[in-house]
């Protein structure tokens, strides 16, 4: 069987157009200290809320390119020592185990009462018992109910906090 040499030259030709993008990874780096357990990285296309130390809001926006040295967002060029605090709330993993585990203190306060509850009326006829116990699912509730709202809300760029641009090819 005979190839043509052209087809396998255009095809190798796309095949290194498609083979180029994957082969280069271009995040930020947000991290405290030494620790590898609360990293977070932002990449090319994602939504990127910081305050800067010209603005005292904060701004969201989407990163387009990621350079050795500044962060090209839609609407803004940034360095990385331009940027007071990052926005974390909505990306880090551990703001929803925070929120998983507020979740199980408020249903184990809820299945508590409608366990004594059912108890009280299986046994008594009324609900006289659940008097006695009452604090115990109120207790689990509201722990659950602040365990729920603690949140990682900003990560600040001082101290042992760095930001990273990171370019692999």
């Amino acid at each position: 069987m005979k190839f043509n040499l052209s087809l396998i030259f255009i095809f190798t030709f796309f095949l290194s157009l498609i083979a180029n993008p994957v082969f280069s990874q271009k995040f930020i780096l947000l991290q405290k200290g030494a620790n590898q357990k609360t990293r977070l990285k932002y990449e090319i296309g994602e939504d990127f809320t910081y305050k800067s130390k010209d603005m005292a809001f904060y701004v969201t926006d989407k990163i387009v390119d990621i350079k050795t040295d500044i962060i090209v967002l839609t609407e803004n060029v940034l360095q990385p020592s331009d940027i007071v605090a990052v926005d974390i709330s909505k990306k880090d993993p551990r703001n929803s185990t925070l929120k998983n585990l507020g979740s199980l203190g408020m249903g184990a306060g809820g299945l508590f009462l409608l366990v004594t509850s059912v108890n009280s009326l299986y046994q008594e006829g009324d609900l006289s018992t659940v008097g006695n116990s009452i604090g115990w699912p109120i207790g689990f509730f509201t722990a659950g109910f602040i365990i729920s709202k603690i949140q990682y809300k900003e990560f600040k760029h001082k101290g042992r906090n760095k930001i990273q641009l990171v370019l692999l090819y």
